[in-house]
């Protein structure tokens, strides 16, 4: 029976089980693309495509309910099944959850159409009986090209020989007489860290001859797969034409009860974020600002060193987002006489701390607390939870001015430290407590309700200085564990005002022509620091290495991103002398994303220089929120430039040749290809249905010490995902776990050897205004903790990594701002 015309195309209500995959979600988008497609109209709201999704897909883990539980109540209401790509095997029940019982009775029942993709397809394979094994060579984030061997449905319209992504260890051999094989690779693919090739004819689909029952090898979801979307609305013409009694008798509009629609992944997350955010959201601030010109002829990077030096400069508690590279912007402020939030995981212990200078830094805590499991409704309760709430109680009327001015408008910054993936990771299973000898909190985030802001633009560099005012229409806070929220802001905008006109007074009043710099002015507040060394030997991170390597051939992780941490003793640095070893790592290495925070009375802080952008959340012309994530992988050193000008030509061929090197090497184009998928299916969970796109893929950046691969990742953010909740989806950062991200951070702990601490955490703001917030990665960055300084660093493994070349990239990441310390 043909499918049913365009105009009234059928919609099919879609099962999507997740095998704990990083790219399961791309998979959904592509879903998502081909019901846009089946309905006639041709222009869609972003509400209408998610609610489409949402009445169409459900989305479910593997181990999420029992199976009898799937047969019985999601099943009935179901059209096709779609089994996810993820790590391990599908002959071993934790690896592949309910999907051999759901394989088998799709088997026995040829109801209802099946595509397995990569561990799908293999499970498949393995019910049938054909033979699961590691494969020649691990493939991962390679591109082969896929000859088709038969006719058939599933590849109708798309010529053999085309380009498809491969994600895997393991393969189908001795497939027995029931399966067709439809699908092999052809060509060649790298196989070791030389670049040697070697031909590769793996089986790469299959079909069961007798019922509805496909199987790709390869992932039709990521970003550089030809005819992905193709493959998808072939699978979905199947349906509706296998299945005789809907295309004849089904209504066309019938969509997933909402008892099944809830048990979704998806709107679970959703009712989640959203009941919270709507319940406490409150504008609670006005923003007062005035603008400070400094004309075209200011050196932008020595600008922000100059004017924290002004205002900040014998600050005890000083906080500063720092664009040292002049490329974007700067903020510049303190935690004295406000709210500083410190969460320690492992005790869910929450404190928010008011520091005050006086002869020395004092500290009153206003509030402490255990986080509870749960809320009084039975929602899980996390520091992410928590902490949205906090954000969306300390927002600030948006106005037309607010589009005038930078992304930061006050509002919250600090950091969320590596370890709180154990309370927003799904599948996430704590190994066991690990050394970690740190007194810094794992998160920490200050309210800054008076700031200055740097950026430049075509009229020059300028600044903004900003200030929050209390409306004096919102009550004080009725809740005891919120009152403190009462002291935050200027009680009167006529406080606010002289605060603003003060200090643009003595901005004006300045001289920011002189060359000279605070670094130049401090040579003697450098304390004394020993060399950084290794916590892990280098004979020791070598045999990491190779465990990783091992665990990546057996089908356990496409790609795991091993770190290491440098320490050395320093003597006890007070503010003036942290400042001092930051201005020094920001000459030496200037980088977009670099800041500065010190806690005074700890003696700790966080300097960083990093150069990768995590995630940044901002408004469209239309008032939509768009977010982008700009990771990192793939690194090489770049030499200096000479100061003789008879050395540049020679200098600048081996410049572009390191350049070429990189971006053309099999082995880093796919370790970033591998986390733009990833990153891909993070920002999946929470943009509007299908609305993600790769703008930018394997790009080179340069900066004075490295060349690096960039590649930016857009999407346009569903309504009621707060900044937080935003972060949280997509935490830990991809670049610094691997893929797939649960099964890889697990692996990670098995072989690091103790807790990373705020390295690989990310480090930002949340504005109270305007809808912004920007995140880094962790990276390039010194936390100096009381007596110590720590650096970490690390790279991508897979199964192209040399060792000795990955312990040399460590070596140059450190180096990259250890001169400076």
């Amino acid at each position: 029976m043909p499918a049913p015309s365009n105009e009234d195309q059928w919609l099919p209500r879609t099962l999507v089980v997740d095998n704990y995959d990083s790219y399961t979600y791309n998979l959904v988008q592509l879903l998502t693309k081909v019901l846009l497609q089946c309905k006639s109209q041709d222009i869609f709201t972003p509400k209408q495509s998610d609610l489409l999704v949402h009445s169409h897909i459900v989305v479910i883990r593997n181990d999420q309910y029992k199976w009898t539980t799937v047969r019985d109540r999601i099943l009935p209401q179901i059209d096709n099944i779609v089994i996810s790509p993820g790590p391990g095997s599908p002959d071993i029940p934790e690896d592949f959850g309910i999907c051999g019982e759901l394989l088998q009775y799709a088997k026995e029942k040829q109801q209802w159409p099946v595509l397995g993709v990569c561990l799908g397809h293999q499970g498949i394979g393995v019910m049938f009986g054909a033979r699961i094994q590691r494969g020649s060579v691990p493939v991962h984030g390679q591109i082969s090209k896929i000859e088709i061997l038969e006719d058939d449905e599933l590849f109708a319209g798309i010529p053999s020989g085309f380009n498809a992504v491969r994600y895997h260890s393991l393969v189908l051999e001795d497939v027995p007489p029931e399966l067709k094989i439809i699908a092999r690779a052809q060509g060649s693919v790298v196989c070791n860290s030389n670049g040697d090739e070697m031909p590769s004819r793996e089986i790469m689909a299959v079909r069961f001859n007798d019922g509805p029952l496909w199987g790709v090898q390869f992932h039709p979801e990521s970003v550089c797969s030809e005819h992905g979307l193709r493959i998808v609305k072939n699978f979905i013409d199947i349906t509706s034409k296998r299945c005789v009694y809907i295309a004849c008798n089904k209504d066309k509009e019938a969509r997933l009860s909402m008892e099944v629609a809830n048990m979704s992944v998806l709107v679970q997350d959703r009712l989640m974020w959203t009941q919270r955010n709507q319940t406490n959201s409150q504008q609670r601030f006005e923003l007062l600002s005035r603008k400070v010109l400094f004309g075209d002829s200011i050196d932008s990077a020595k600008l922000g060193e100059q004017l924290f030096t002004l205002i900040h400069g014998k600050d005890s508690m000083p906080v500063w987002l720092d664009s040292s590279d002049g490329s974007g912007m700067s903020v510049l402020a303190s935690a004295l006489d406000t709210a500083t939030i410190q969460y320690h995981r492992t005790q869910r212990q929450v404190t928010v701390q008011q520091y005050f200078q006086s002869e020395q830094i004092g500290s009153t805590c206003t509030y402490s607390a255990v986080l509870p499991a749960h809320d009084e409704n039975g929602i899980a309760v996390s520091f992410w939870t928590w902490m949205q709430q906090i954000v969306d109680q300390t927002r600030a009327v948006d106005s037309t001015q607010s589009k005038q001015l930078p992304g930061f408008q006050c509002g919250w910054i600090g950091y969320f430290g590596y370890e709180l993936k154990s309370e927003c990771l799904a599948g996430y299973h704590q190994s066991g407590a690990k050394p970690d000898n740190a007194s810094l909190p794992d998160a920490q985030m200050t309210f800054v309700d008076r700031c200055i802001v740097l950026q430049t633009g075509d009229e020059g560099a300028h600044a903004y200085v900003m200030a929050l005012v209390k409306r004096s229409d919102i009550g004080s806070s009725e809740d005891n564990c919120c009152c403190w929220l009462d002291s935050l802001g200027f009680d009167s905008r006529s406080e606010a005002r002289k605060w603003i006109s003060d200090k643009v007074r003595a901005i004006e009043q300045a001289d920011f022509t002189s060359s000279s710099t605070a670094l130049q002015q401090n040579h003697n507040n450098r304390p004394a620091i020993k060399a950084l060394q290794p916590t892990v030997q280098r004979s020791a991170y070598l045999q990491a290495i190779g465990q990783a390597q091992k665990l990546i051939t057996a089908g356990e992780s496409y790609e795991i991103c091993l770190t290491n941490e440098f320490q050395a003793r320093v003597d006890p640095m007070n503010a003036i002398q942290a400042q001092a070893m930051y201005r020094r790592m920001r000459q030496h290495s200037p980088a977009p994303y670099g800041a500065f925070i010190w806690i005074g009375g700890q003696q700790s802080g966080v300097l960083s220089c990093s150069p990768e952008r995590f995630l940044r959340i901002q408004r469209d012309a239309d008032g939509h929120a768009v977010a982008e994530m700009k990771p990192i992988k793939g690194t090489c050193r770049r030499q200096p430039p000479p100061l003789e000008e008879s050395a540049y030509a020679a200098w600048k061929a081996d410049d572009d040749h390191r350049q070429q090197v990189l971006k053309e090497s099999v082995k880093e184009r796919a370790e970033n290809l591998m986390i733009v998928d990833l990153v891909r299916h993070d920002l999946n969970a929470i943009a509007w249905g299908g609305q993600v796109d790769v703008p930018r893929l394997i790009a080179i950046e340069s900066f004075r010490r490295v060349h690096q691969l960039v590649s930016t990742i857009r999407a346009r953010v569903r309504k009621h995902v707060g900044a937080v909740a935003a972060v949280a989806h997509c935490f830990p950062p991809g670049s610094m776990t691997g893929a797939p991200k649960p099964r890889s951070v697990q692996l990670i702990e098995s072989l690091e050897v103790r807790e990373r601490g705020v390295y690989s955490g990310v480090l930002g703001y949340i504005s109270a205004a305007g809808g912004c917030s920007d995140w880094s990665v962790v990276i390039r960055t010194a936390v100096v903790d009381n007596e110590r300084v720590r650096v970490g660093a690390g790279g991508a493994l897979t199964f192209l990594s040399q060792p000795a070349a990955e312990w040399n990239e460590i070596e140059t990441k450190v180096h990259s701002i250890a001169p400076a310390l």
